[in-house]
């Protein structure tokens, strides 16, 4: 029998991924496919990973071709499909399908008979999987022959992956893929979403696209300072636009506009961004490929854009690169666009301005760009009276008074022109300023409020059904602006809860396309009870209307993300005077099941259908009704039966309502259910119900934006209930500080590996008691509902809404910290370690030398959000609160290892040491030349040099470089380091046995500390580098695990998990304040580029280099100081088998080595002798004088 589907993989160099990819389309649940293997040439082992599958599965076929490209292969695989299949499908071979997509799509377009049909994309990378942002318009509910007329958003959907087409419609309209070039994609999908006659559209995730991570990034998407990248993008988005051109009449020329214009917000944009940090041969050929665009489009369409990007095409087109780098540079910062103009308002751009260069006025104006912003932050009910809070201010248009606006909120009732107009309440919201996100405008007073009594939507004092949309009008500054009220994301309130106006009508709050409306419905159903049993779902409710002569009733299930709808017969009685229904549902209909073969992180963790009644009269004319939940019935949940097999496991059926009361059906991954919340004796206290399975599980509070976890024990009983209470005010770093500012999410984590972390909900019962807010150990913390049901603890800042966020700080700037230079300078030091971070380091070690010569200065110590434990002789200062600020202006000693705020200016009087933070390997500041490189933190380095009144020489190796990586014509003192003072106290013998048995270090082992430096090309968002461990762990433990112990310290740019940590053999040292104690504790360090190797050579203890990706960080990420593959001070080593064993073998390698260690030991540790702090301290105070 011949496949209905072919599946189309493109292979080349993909050996690390590539079984993921084929296990994912052999578990598919729609069997009837073959899977086309193109091998595209590949130089590793792919080939024969594939020739693997398809020895052992029938539906997989090897193609070999020599290497062409992407496009060419995908061509070839075309070339191969079985005569008689009915679609195709293309997936790239890094990527993963989930088990369910090829059903819920070939299913739609047989029921539709649409061209093709497009589903939704989530990111992959290492454990984590998130919504591709770019085709959020996917996610919703599914959409049955749509058109990308309909939803112009679909512009951006033009991947070709997460697609199967009908083989006719690709057929007849002659597609075949570009060759030779990148983004072979648009040039086919484009068109074929404007050819089409219909399309299906899937919401539940059908393709995990990957983001590579270690020795395989970045990937060929990624690679955007590129000059070949941006000449191919524009041929890719001329073809589709040359092609729109092509075709006759007037709604084409329309489709060719928009599209035209989303290629210069979207497409091309992308590359607008890179350009200050590129090449010049990137910026010329940047030049001629966008011109060459710009040059067939309609010149209108530049001029409609918003203002900052018509400017930004505008000096394209004139060819003005050194303007454009600096207008975006200046963008980048965030630096404020100034309006002018009464009744007309124009734009003025300082770089502009300060280059000389001209623009027509009409180029500037920026009227249409001042839109209102209208988020909604919460809708609750109090007395039978709705509450509204929210926003509403006019982008660029100050708001820094009560009386700055008038705000008046309209209801209009859908379908007629009634209309009810509501003056809003103003109120003083100084935290809208903060989340706005800029530094010139002030909004603190776009706060509103309106208390909304539904008795004014009656109608001649009866209820009536109805949805009233809710719109704000806004006054301000001679503008008037109209907006609905909107609300998105997790926000409770876009999750608002229900209100009850008599027996029979109720007040839903809904949003509905980010749009806020007001639904008063008439409850017809009423959900009275519900069972969970060992094979079905059962449901009683009432009937709260009249069954029609001839009607039917039954019962529909709808998954509205997949489409799929089902239907149960109900069984119709009489209970009084109320008509009374059952009806039950198979559970095999709606559990959620495991694929084996597939990937955890891309599968689905739940599929929610929702229930409702329908009643069908003789002549086909429908009436539904909504299955409303009774009020007091908590959320049910049991987990899948052991008859469902492994499949089941960890995965259960659970009946809810949320916000909306509505009765809902889901599948889905185990979760902790959360029945209570409250603050009792100084703790949150959280109680709670789960499987059985997953009693003994501890709490993990886990933040949500960066790895980091801190455990509570649970009490648990018998039947699965639990309490739990923790004090996130001193749960943070080793201990004793508060969690890190930021949201964190609830787990119960088992001490059964094969049992996953069970994330918490909310059961509908216990909603009202969030949000909690309370204030522990001087600090606050929020309770939320996200999502509707998802728990989460909002840690704020210890920063007030008056000291966070770009236009505070540089409000304070101006407030505290300029008019603080005029005041006397203080005897007193401030210290910075690491920008807040640590008590460490040569600012800790100069601060002890100090209070050994009984100092009676003030000592000062800079802290971020809390996390650093101080001693009684420094004084915390709150970074970026205001006595930061008063604290920069008025010290007459700074000490800090890294960099200041570049408007720090160092005032006549002050001292300000630099000491840095570690000798160089790799190279730094003005010696970097990659494209990976921020070009702007050198202009910035540049002018904070110019303030350093001394900076600190570790060694006479460094001070040239030094003094040019950073520009620097100061004073450089060759002292050797301060921090390594440390490392040659006569006590370092009992420290380290302190800090042994300060981590649980058994006395009889081995010490391995293992310290790598972060990669700059390898991150998960700006600032958050990833973790990428090629250490073998379970060979390391197999083999070294009798006498030896791993203890790793990640860097602090990285914020992934250690694996395996507290295993009893690996041990997560990154939290430890100071790394000059894992220094003493440490008998080897492994580290690889990282400045740790200068530090620890003082203890002349051996040290192996861990360099698996020696080439790339050398010469295409950072590049070296010196030969290090020929002066390094212990081997190079390049894969995790032989490390471990120079470790077994260390003193044999250490003897091998000793030479060049003593070579690197004279070289770059000439200078220190335990009295570097006495040194500095002793110049820093002379310079004092000097002045």
């Amino acid at each position: 029998m011949a496949p209905r589907l072919s599946v189309i993989v493109p292979i080349y160099n993909v050996e690390r991924y590539l079984p993921a990819c084929l296990d994912s389309l052999a578990a598919q649940t729609f069997q009837d496919l073959e899977v086309l293997m193109v091998d595209d040439g590949s130089p590793d082992d792919s080939a024969a990973i594939a020739a693997e599958y398809a020895a052992r599965d029938e539906r997989f076929h090897l193609i070999r071709k020599e290497n062409a490209g992407l496009g060419a292969a995908r061509n070839t695989g075309i070339a191969h499909m079985s005569a008689d299949a009915e679609y195709l499908t293309f997936v790239d071979s890094d990527d993963v399908i989930p088990p369910d997509a090829y059903r819920l799509m070939v299913s739609s377009l047989d029921e539709t008979g649409s061209d093709f049909a497009t589903g939704n994309v989530f990111h992959l990378k290492g454990e984590r999987s998130w919504q591709v942002p770019l085709l959020r318009m996917l996610a919703g509910e599914a959409r049955k022959r749509t058109h990308i007329s309909k939803i112009p958003k679909l512009v951006a959907d033009r991947i070709a992956c997460n697609k199967v087409f009908r083989r006719t419609f690709w057929e007849g309209q002659g597609f075949s893929f570009p060759e030779g070039i990148l983004h072979e994609d648009i040039p086919v999908v484009l068109p074929a979403h404007y050819k089409a006659e219909a399309v299906d559209i899937i919401g539940e995730p059908t393709y995990y696209w990957r983001l590579r991570e270690g020795e395989s990034a970045p990937s060929i998407t990624q690679r955007r300072r590129e000059p070949q990248a941006i000449r191919d993008r524009v041929t890719a988005v001329s073809m589709v636009s040359d092609y729109l051109a092509q075709q006759p009449g007037a709604e084409f020329a329309e489709y060719k506009r928009q599209y035209d214009d989303r290629v210069l917000r979207d497409d091309l944009r992308l590359f607008l961004r890179v350009v200050p940090d590129a090449t010049a041969e990137f910026h010329e050929a940047f030049l001629e490929a966008t011109n060459r665009f710009l040059d067939t489009i309609d010149p209108k369409i530049v001029m409609a854009l918003p203002t900052d990007l018509r400017v930004q095409w505008l000096l394209v087109r004139k060819h003005a690169m050194p303007e454009l780098i600096a207008l975006l540079a200046s963008q980048r910062r965030k630096d404020p666009v100034e309006v002018s103009g009464t009744f007309r308002k124009y734009a003025s751009f300082r770089t502009l301005e300060e280059s000389g260069f001209e623009l027509p006025k009409a180029a500037l104006r920026i009227d249409g760009d001042l839109g209102l912003r209208a988020p909604l932050r919460a809708a609750t009910w109090r007395n039978g009276k709705l509450l509204l809070s929210g926003d509403a201010y006019i982008d660029k248009i100050d708001m820094s008074a009560k009386r700055s606006s008038l705000k008046v909120l309209q209801l209009k009732r859908s379908g007629s022109r009634q209309r009810m107009f509501l003056p809003a309440k103003n109120v003083y919201r100084p935290e809208t300023t903060t989340d706005s996100g800029q530094k010139r405008y002030n909004y603190d007073w776009a706060g509103w409020e309106l208390e909304l009594d539904p008795a004014k939507l009656r109608k001649g004092g009866a209820w009536r059904e109805g949805l009233w949309h809710v719109g704000i009008n806004v006054y301000a500054s001679g503008l008037v602006r109209r907006s609905a009220v909107w609300a998105r994301g997790g926000s409770a309130a876009n999750f608002a809860p229900y209100q009850w106006l008599d027996d029979d009508f109720r007040m839903l709050p809904v949003v509905e396309r980010g749009a806020l409306k007001l639904r008063v419905e008439k409850v017809r159903a009423l959900i009275t009870d519900r069972r969970l049993t060992a094979d079905s779902v059962e449901i009683d409710g009432e009937l709260r209307t009249d069954l029609k002569s001839g009607e039917t009733l039954s019962l529909r299930l709808t998954n509205a993300k997949s489409g799929e709808v089902r239907w149960y017969p109900i069984d119709v009685g009489r209970t009084g005077a109320r008509t009374t229904f059952q009806s039950r549902v198979p559970l095999a209909d709606v559990v959620l099941l495991a694929s084996e073969d597939v990937d955890d992180h891309a599968q689905p963790e739940r599929r929610l259908w929702s229930v409702a009644l329908l009643a069908k009269s003789p002549d086909g004319t429908q009436r539904q009704f909504g299955s409303v939940m009774r009020d007091g019935l908590a959320d049910l949940s049991a987990d899948v039966p052991e008859s469902f097999g492994a499949a089941g496991a960890n995965r259960e059926v659970a009946l809810i309502s949320g916000n909306n009361g509505y009765l809902k059906i889901v599948g889905r991954v185990r979760r902790a259910v959360l029945t209570s919340v409250a603050v009792r004796e100084g703790r949150i206290a959280v109680g709670g119900r789960a499987s059985r399975e997953l009693i003994g599980s501890e709490l993990v509070l886990k933040a949500s934006n960066r790895f980091d976890e801190r455990k509570a024990s649970v009490d648990w009983a018998d039947d699965g209930t639990f309490t739990v209470s923790f004090d996130p005010s001193v749960m943070g770093g080793s201990g004793g500080v508060p969690l890190k500012a930021g949201r964190w999410n609830l787990l119960l984590r088992s001490e059964n590996e094969s049992v996953p972390d069970a994330e918490f909900v909310i059961d509908r019962l216990a909603s009202a008691q969030f949000p909690l807010h309370t204030e522990l150990g001087g600090r606050r913390y929020w309770f939320e509902s996200r999502w509707g049901d998802f728990p989460q603890l909002n840690c704020r800042s210890e920063l007030t809404d008056l000291e966070r966020g770009p236009y505070r700080m540089l409000q304070l700037r101006r407030e505290v910290y300029e008019p603080g230079r005029e005041q006397p300078l203080r005897d007193q030091v401030f210290f910075l370690s690491y920008n807040g971070k640590q008590y460490s380091d040569s600012p800790r070690a100069m601060h002890e030398e100090l209070l050994r010569r009984g100092s009676d200065m003030k000592f000062l110590w800079a802290v971020r959000d809390g996390q650093v434990v101080l001693p009684p002789t420094a004084e915390k200062v709150r970074m970026w609160g205001r006595e930061w600020f008063e604290a920069l202006a008025t010290s007459r000693y700074i000490v800090t290892n890294g960099h200041l705020p570049e408007w720090v200016e160092r005032r006549p009087g002050q001292v300000i040491v630099q000491t840095w933070h570690g000798t160089m390997l790799k190279k730094i500041g003005h010696d970097i030349e990659t494209l990976y490189f921020d070009r702007e933190y050198q202009n910035r380095l540049a002018l904070e040099a110019k303030n350093w009144s001394l900076l600190v020489s570790s060694n006479r190796f460094s001070t040239p470089i030094l003094k040019r990586a950073f520009s620097y014509d100061g004073e450089i003192q060759e002292a050797g380091y301060p921090r390594n003072d440390y490392l040659y106290s006569p006590d370092k013998d009992k420290i380290a046995a302190k800090v042994r048995e300060s981590l649980g270090i058994p006395k009889d082992k081995k010490v391995v500390l293992y310290a790598p430096t972060w990669r700059d090309d390898q991150s998960h968002s700006a600032g958050q580098y990833l973790f990428d461990l090629r250490i073998d762990l379970e060979d390391a433990r197999r083999r070294l695990g009798d006498d030896h112990v791993l203890l790793i310290r990640r860097h602090s740019n990285v914020v992934d998990a250690v694996p395996g940590a507290g295993n009893g053999f690996v041990f997560d040292a990154s939290e430890y304040p100071d790394i000059a104690d894992l220094y003493l504790a440490a008998d080897i360090m492994i580290t690889d580029y990282s400045s740790v190797m200068f530090d620890y050579a003082h203890l002349k203890r051996p040290m192996l280099f861990f360099t698996y990706d020696l080439e790339h960080y050398r010469d295409k990420l950072r590049g070296f100081y010196f030969d290090f593959e020929k002066d390094s001070p212990g081997p190079l080593i390049d894969n995790s088998e032989d490390l471990v064993s120079a470790i077994r073998d260390i003193d044999t390698v250490s003897a091998e080595y000793q030479e060049r260690f003593d070579r690197f030991h004279h070289l770059f540790c000439d200078l220190d002798d335990g009295h570097a702090s006495a040194r500095v301290v002793d110049r820093m105070l002379e310079q004092a004088k000097e002045i």
